[in-house]
C-alpha cells in the first residue's frame, strides 16, 4: 500500500515539470505573437519615451509663461495666467498633504522607481478576479500623464511612452522634487491646479492653514475631479474624504480620536472664483479663440469630438466626459505656457460690436440683473476659410459674462428651412418651381391664417409656409437631416431632433448663431462644411510642440448643385419675400432666411454673400415675447454689418458661384444630369492649390532643411525616427482604402492621426513632402465619397425608374383589361339609342345620357371610341 502510495507521488512530482513546461511554452507563445504584432508600436513608444525624457527638467514643472493671444498680424491680444497662482516648494508644502497623498495615492512611492510592478499586478487581478478597477499607476506616472505628455488617451503607445518617461523621471529628480512637482501641478477640478490654487478655490484659504477634514477633501480629489467635485457632488465628496481619514488612521498618521472628529464636519466650502491677468469673459473675439483652443487641446490629448447619438444615456455620457476634458484642458491653456495664433482682426471685431450697439440704441431696457434687453448674437464667417471673421456674444460684457455667440443656445426658428428641409429636397430632386401644396398637415399652422394650396417651393420659401416645410421634411424617411446636422457640429444635437419638426425650428436644446452662421456657409462652398474658429495655431511653448494648425479642411455636407439651388432660392426672399428689410444697398447678389418662434421670443436672421455669412438672433434673456420693432432687429443689423463688410473686404459685384451641372432659365432652374458624372470634380472644390503655395511661402521663411536639429536639438536618428513613424502611419492609412461611403469618418480620423504624427516631425523637407501627401489624400479621400454617393444617388434613380416603368406598364394593362371590359356595354347601349330614337321613346334622352357616361369610362381609360352622331328622320 505504501509502495503504491510512494510511486503515485513521484508520477505527480514528475507531471508537474511538464506543466510548468507547458505553461511557459504558451506564454512564450503569447509574447512571441504579441511582438509580432506590437514589437514595431512598443519599440517606437520606447524611442518617443526617451526622446521626451532627455529634454525634461525642473522648469517644466513650475510655473509656465504667460499663454498670449495674438491677432491676425501677430500683435499681442491677450496674455493669461492665474494671478492666484502660487507654486510652494517642498519646504513650505503642508506636511500632512504629502503624507495623505502619498499613503492615500501611492504608498510604495518610496520604494518604486516610477513605475510599481506590484501594483500593475494587483490592479490586474483585481479586475480579473473580483471584477473591481483598481488604479496601478504610480503618482509618478499620474505627473507625466497630466503634465509632461498631456495625453488622456487609453492607448498602449502612451502607457509605454508614460513608464519610461517616469522611470526617466525618478533618475533625474529625488522623491521629494517629485511629490513637490506633482502637489504643484496635480488637476483639483474647477480649473484649479496644485494644492495651494485648489485650497485657495474651495476654502479660499492659504494650504497651510487648512484643517484636517479639508486636507482629507482635497486629497480625495485627484482621483476623479470630475466624479469627487465637491461643488457638484457634495455627498460623493463627503464620502471620498472620510474614506481618506480612515486611511490616514489606519496608517498612524492621525488618531482615533482626530479622525473620528473629522469626519463628522461638513464640507464646509467657501468658494472664491479664480481670477486671472486679463478676464477672457471681457472681450467676444478672445473669449471664442479660448474656447476653440480648448477644443483644439483636448482632440491633441486624445479627445473624440461626437454630434451623433443613438440615444440619450449616449448623449448624456458624452457630455459627462466632455465637461471633464474641457474642464482640464481650459485649465491647462489659461495656467500658462501656450501661444495662440489666431485670425482676428481687432478693427474689423471693433466696428461689428459699433453697428450692432447702434442698432440695438433705442433698447435700453434693463433685466434685474442689469443686463440690457433684448440681447443679441451674430457671427460672421469668411466663406473661404471658415474664419469667424467678428463675433458678437451680447451687449456689452459689464455685469454679462455669457458669449451667447457660442453657448447662449435659443431656437432658429423658420431660419432652421433651409438646413433641413430645402437642401436636402433638392438633394431629393426638387427644384425651385415645383409644385408642392400648402394644406393642413397635423397640427401644423401658418404665420398667417388658413392655406393658400397648390405653389412653388421657391414662393414657400420666400413666405416662409411651414406646412410645405413640414411635408418636405417628413419625406425624408432617411432622416438625413439630423446627419447633415451633426456633420456640420451642431453641439447640442438630441436623438429627440430625428423629427421632421425640426424643419421649422424645434431644436430639442436650440442651436447658436456660430453653428446657423457656419451651416449657412456650406452652400457658398458648393455644399463643404469647413469647422467654424478664429484659432490660426496653438504652441505649446513648455515643450517647443505644435499642437495644433488650422488646415480649414472642407467636409461634404450637400450636392454642388442642390446647395446652388438653395442660394439661388434664399435670394427670392431677399428679393421678394420676407427678408425684403436685409436687402443691402451696395450689394445685389444676396441670400438669406428669416426666422421667429412662437409667441415671438426669438428672432433670427441668416444671410450671405459669395464672401461671408452673418447669423443674427435677438430675443430677451428671460423668454419675454419681442415687439413688433425688436423682431425685425435681425434683419437691421445684417444690413449694417452686410454693407460694411462689402466695402470692407472689396467684394467684388458676382453672384454665387454657379456649378455646370445647373441651367437657368429665367427663375426655372434644372439639372443636367449628362453632366453630373463628368463634372462630379466640382462636387470636391477644395483650393488645393493656395493651401499648397500658403505652406511653401511660410516654411521658406523658416530655416529650411536643419532646424530640427539647430532648434530642436534631434539627431538625425531621433528625426528620422519620426518620420518612419508618419510613413507608417501613411502606408497603413494606403492599405485599406474606402470601400464604401460609412468609412468616411473613419478614414477621416486616420487622416487626423497623421497630421498629428507630422507635427512632430522637424525637418522642414520631410515635413512638406508628407503635408503634400496628406493633402492629396484628403483630395482622393473627398473625391472617393462623393464618388461613392453620387453611385448612390444613381442607384436610387436607377431603381425609382424601374419601378416606375413596371407601375405605368401594370396600369396600361388594367386600363385595357376595363376598356376591353366596357366596350360590349358600349357597342350594346349604341344599339339601345339608335332603337329609342327611331321609335321616338320617352327615354331616349336618358339611354342617350348613359351611352355618353359610358364613352366617357372609356375614354378615362385610354380607350377611343367616335363621338356620338345622331341622324334623326324628321
Amino acid at each position: 500500500m505504501r509502495e503504491t502510495t510512494k510511486r503515485k507521488t513521484i508520477k505527480r512530482r514528475r507531471k508537474w515539470p511538464k506543466v510548468l513546461l507547458a505553461i511557459l511554452a504558451v506564454l512564450v507563445i503569447l509574447i512571441a505573437i504579441t511582438w509580432l504584432k506590437f514589437g514595431s508600436q512598443i519599440k517606437t513608444s520606447i524611442a518617443d519615451g526617451y526622446a521626451y525624457s532627455s529634454h525634461l527638467d525642473a522648469k517644466d514643472f513650475y510655473p509656465k509663461n504667460s499663454t498670449v493671444v495674438y491677432d491676425k498680424n501677430g500683435k499681442q491680444l491677450a496674455k493669461f495666467s492665474r494671478s492666484d497662482a502660487s507654486y510652494t516648494k517642498e519646504k513650505d508644502i503642508n506636511p500632512l498633504i504629502s503624507k495623505g497623498l502619498v499613503d492615500v495615492e501611492d504608498s510604495r512611492f518610496y520604494i518604486h522607481h516610477g513605475v510599481d510592478m506590484y501594483a500593475i499586478l494587483r490592479s490586474i487581478g483585481s479586475r480579473v478576479i473580483q471584477h473591481r478597477v483598481q488604479g496601478g499607476s504610480t503618482l509618478t506616472q499620474q505627473l507625466v500623464k497630466n503634465v509632461v505628455l498631456k495625453d488622456q488617451s487609453q492607448t498602449m503607445s502612451r502607457k509605454i511612452k508614460e513608464m519610461v518617461i517616469a522611470q526617466e523621471i525618478e533618475k533625474k529628480f529625488s522623491k521629494k522634487d517629485i511629490l513637490e512637482f506633482y502637489i504643484n501641478d496635480v488637476y483639483m477640478g474647477h480649473a484649479s491646479y496644485g494644492f495651494s490654487s485648489a485650497a485657495k478655490y474651495y476654502f479660499s484659504k492659504d494650504q497651510n492653514d487648512l484643517s484636517l477634514d479639508q486636507i482629507a477633501m482635497l486629497i480625495g480629489i485627484p482621483n476623479n475631479p470630475v466624479y469627487y467635485d465637491p461643488v457638484s457632488y457634495p455627498e460623493r465628496s463627503v464620502k471620498r474624504r472620510n474614506m481618506v481619514l480612515n486611511i490616514m488612521n489606519k496608517r498612524g498618521l492621525i488618531s482615533h480620536k482626530e479622525y473620528m472628529s473629522a469626519r463628522k464636519k461638513p464640507l464646509g466650502l467657501k468658494v472664491n472664483q479664480h481670477s486671472f491677468d486679463n478676464d477672457i469673459s471681457k472681450n467676444y473675439a478672445v473669449n471664442y479663440a479660448v474656447f476653440s483652443a480648448t477644443e483644439e487641446l483636448m482632440k491633441s490629448s486624445g479627445f473624440s469630438m461626437k454630434y451623433n447619438f443613438k440615444n440619450n444615456d449616449e448623449r448624456n455620457a458624452y457630455y459627462k466626459s466632455y465637461g471633464q476634458a474641457f474642464d482640464i484642458a481650459q485649465g491647462q491653456l489659461l495656467n500658462g505656457g501656450y501661444s495662440i495664433r489666431t485670425s482676428i482682426d481687432p478693427g474689423l471685431q471693433a466696428k461689428v460690436e459699433q453697428l450692432v450697439e447702434q442698432t440695438y440704441a433705442d433698447n435700453s431696457v434693463k433685466d434685474k440683473d442689469g443686463k440690457l434687453q433684448p440681447q443679441v448674437s451674430s457671427t460672421v464667417i469668411d466663406n473661404k476659410t471658415g474664419n469667424v471673421l467678428a463675433i458678437v456674444g451680447g451687449r456689452g460684457t459689464e455685469y454679462d459674462q455669457l458669449n451667447r455667440a457660442i453657448n447662449g443656445y435659443r431656437q432658429p426658428g423658420s431660419a432652421a428651412k433651409p438646413l433641413v428641409a430645402y437642401a436636402p429636397a433638392f438633394e431629393r430632386g426638387y427644384l425651385p418651381q415645383s409644385s408642392v401644396t400648402d394644406s393642413a398637415v397635423g397640427s401644423i399652422t401658418n404665420w398667417y391664417s388658413g392655406f393658400t394650396g397648390q405653389t412653388t417651393v421657391r414662393h414657400a420659401l420666400e413666405n416662409s409656409i411651414n406646412t410645405v416645410a413640414y411635408k418636405l421634411a417628413s419625406q425624408d424617411k432617411q432622416k438625413s437631416y439630423y446627419n447633415d446636422l451633426a456633420k456640420m457640429e451642431f453641439a447640442r444635437l438630441s436623438p429627440n431632433d430625428r423629427n421632421p419638426i425640426l424643419a421649422l425650428g424645434a431644436f430639442t436644446y436650440g442651436t447658436t448663431t456660430t453653428e446657423m452662421a457656419s451651416g449657412y456657409s456650406s452652400f457658398s462652398r458648393s455644399g463643404n462644411f469647413i469647422h467654424p474658429s478664429n484659432v490660426s495655431s496653438i504652441y505649446d511653448e513648455s515643450n517647443e510642440r505644435m499642437i495644433y494648425e488650422n488646415r480649414h479642411l472642407p467636409k461634404k455636407v450637400y450636392a454642388a448643385d442642390a446647395s446652388y439651388l438653395m442660394l439661388n432660392t434664399m435670394q427670392s426672399v431677399i428679393t421678394s419675400g420676407l427678408g425684403k428689410a436685409a436687402s443691402l444697398d451696395n450689394f445685389k447678389y444676396t441670400a438669406g432666411k428669416t426666422g421667429t418662434t412662437d409667441d415671438y421670443k426669438d428672432s433670427y436672421f441668416v444671410g450671405m454673400t459669395p464672401d461671408f455669412t452673418i447669423a443674427n438672433w435677438t430675443g430677451n434673456d428671460h423668454g419675454n415675447s419681442l415687439t413688433g420693432g425688436q423682431e425685425g432687429l435681425p434683419m437691421a443689423t445684417f444690413k449694417a454689418e452686410g454693407q460694411y463688410l462689402v466695402d470692407y473686404l472689396k467684394e467684388k459685384q458676382q453672384n454665387f458661384k454657379k456649378p455646370s451641372t445647373v441651367k437657368v432659365s429665367g427663375s426655372n432652374l434644372s439639372i443636367d444630369e449628362s453632366k453630373r458624372k463628368q463634372t462630379i470634380q466640382d462636387i470636391i472644390d477644395l483650393n488645393f492649390n493656395d493651401f499648397k503655395t500658403t505652406q511653401e511661402k511660410q516654411n521658406q521663411e523658416r530655416l529650411f532643411n536643419m532646424d530640427y536639429r539647430i532648434i530642436y536639438h534631434l539627431s538625425k536618428k531621433e528625426e528620422f525616427k519620426r518620420e518612419a513613424k508618419v510613413q507608417r502611419a501613411i502606408d497603413k492609412y494606403n492599405d485599406s482604402p474606402m470601400v464604401k461611403e460609412s468609412d468616411y469618418s473613419k478614414k477621416l480620423d486616420e487622416l487626423q492621426n497623421i497630421r498629428y504624427l507630422n507635427i512632430n516631425v522637424k525637418r522642414q523637407k520631410a515635413k512638406n513632402k508628407f503635408t503634400d501627401q496628406i493633402a492629396d489624400m484628403q483630395k482622393q479621400l473627398n473625391l472617393q465619397q462623393a464618388t461613392l454617393a453620387a453611385e448612390k444617388e444613381n442607384g436610387k434613380l436607377a431603381k425609382y425608374n424601374t419601378e416606375k416603368r413596371q407601375i405605368e406598364s401594370q396600369r396600361a394593362t388594367d386600363r385595357k383589361k376595363m376598356v376591353d371590359k366596357l366596350m360590349p356595354q358600349y357597342n350594346e347601349q349604341v344599339q339601345k339609342v339608335k332603337e329609342a330614337y327611331k321609335n321616338n321613346d320617352s327615354d331616349k334622352e336618358d339611354q342617350k345620357q348613359e351611352l355618353i357616361n359610358l364613352m366617357n369610362e372609356i375614354r378615362s381609360y385610354g380607350g377611343t371610341v367616335p363621338d356620338l352622331k345622331l341622324y334623326i328622320n324628321n
